[in-house]
């Protein structure tokens, strides 16, 4: 006979949680995890001659620090060359320009962040890697991305024009095309 209550495994005392109470769960944990995480809008500015990051006004959310960084460059831009104490395989094969982690739980870092500052915090104890910041070139189209305070997360593309001008996008300018499976064609 089924009396609504989901069965449990085992000899244990915990109780048996009703089926449709695990059933509801199931829906509603999505959600709540939803709820956790956050997103905004990076914008690259120039301030006192300095390349820096900022939340871009029109973002939905805010943030004011931030704990990692990562510049890298679009898909098929010119890869940096690794230097002693770089994760090679971050500037080989993932583009990355720069890249700073600091420990989950920290956020020490106010914006506006400025290319190549070192990040203040304790490091990151997962081996996760660092790449030192090296030259941007101009032309070349760039991705940043932040985490901040709990699981609130940004991202911006920048371009240094050829005159030096910073131009900044929300959305990435130049979007890989993809085939009606949503995958990348070659």
């Amino acid at each position: 006979m089924d009396d609504g209550v989901a069965k449990t495994r085992g000899t244990g005392d915990i109780p048996a949680m009703p089926a449709f109470a695990s059933r509801i769960l199931a829906c509603l944990f999505p959600l709540l995890l939803g709820s956790c995480s956050y997103s905004y809008s990076l914008k690259a500015v120039a301030i006192e001659g300095r390349l820096a990051f900022v939340v871009d006004s029109t973002s939905s959310r805010g943030a004011s620090c931030i704990r990692s960084i990562e510049v890298s460059v679009d898909d098929d831009g010119p890869k940096a060359q690794p230097e002693p104490g770089d994760d090679v395989a971050l500037v080989t094969r993932g583009g990355v320009y720069w890249w700073d982690f600091r420990a989950v739980g920290t956020c020490e870092n106010d914006f506006p962040v400025y290319y190549g500052a070192p990040l203040k915090g304790p490091p990151a104890r997962e081996s996760i890697g660092q790449v030192k910041p090296k030259p941007l070139k101009r032309g070349v189209l760039y991705q940043v991305t932040t985490t901040g305070s709990g699981s609130g997360s940004g991202s911006g593309w920048f371009r240094i024009s050829p005159d030096g001008r910073i131009e900044s996008y929300v959305d990435d300018p130049t979007p890989p095309i993809r085939d009606d499976n949503g995958y990348v064609s070659a």
